[in-house]
């Protein structure tokens, strides 16, 4: 029971933390990177983590009492709970270390752009791009489209580090304007400041 408290705890607390993150609607960047990179805060991957951690300890536990003879009484229904719940930890372990392979949140580049961890393999040149969208599934989501047509790569907040709108808004400039990208060489900062004043000022 201690076991599974604790799983619920984890998950409640992180839960909590990642809605009032949604809420704030901030826009989070790498600030140390040369490029514009919308990245999202290193405790949400914490968060992940630990809570697919958790759900193996209630397995763990079970199997404690059953070697020393502490869950004789435990409930065939018990067991089963307790085995499949351990079974999808192990499961989201795996999908999280094979999306590890991609960058947190969303790189923007001279030349493309790359990410995002757990949502898609946006690897894509610039050229590439073929259609950038919000889609509502049911929370908003932004829809990254190649031109080979394939499926779009669907990525939520969490996931960006930022709103999917502005993120939108952003992409579409960089690739409606190749003579701007080379301020995605100058910091985040700076292009974000370029497209603030273009968005102000259509004409510039």
């Amino acid at each position: 029971m201690a076991a599974i408290a604790f799983s619920v705890a984890v998950a409640v607390t992180g839960a909590a933390m990642q809605l009032r993150y949604i809420k704030e609607r901030r826009l989070l960047i790498d600030t140390s990177s040369p490029s514009l990179w919308f990245k999202p805060r290193a405790s949400r991957g914490g968060w992940m983590v630990a809570a697919a951690v958790s759900t193996l300890a209630p397995a763990a536990a079970m199997v404690y009492g059953l070697v020393n003879g502490l869950a004789g009484s435990a409930s065939r229904s018990i067991v089963v709970g307790t085995s499949v719940i351990a079974v999808i930890g192990l499961v989201t372990l795996g999908r999280m270390l094979w999306s590890a392979r991609l960058p947190a949140g969303l790189e923007l580049t001279e030349l493309g752009i790359h990410g995002i961890r757990g949502a898609g393999d946006a690897h894509l040149m610039w050229e590439d791009i073929a259609d950038i969208a919000v889609v509502a599934a049911p929370s908003a989501k932004l829809s990254i489209t190649d031109a080979n047509g394939s499926p779009p790569i669907l990525a939520s907040m969490p996931y960006l580090g930022a709103d999917p709108n502005d993120v939108a808004v952003v992409l579409r400039f960089f690739r409606d304007h190749p003579e701007e990208r080379n301020l995605l060489t100058q910091g985040g900062e700076a292009a974000l400041r370029r497209v603030e004043e273009a968005l102000n000022d259509p004409v510039a």
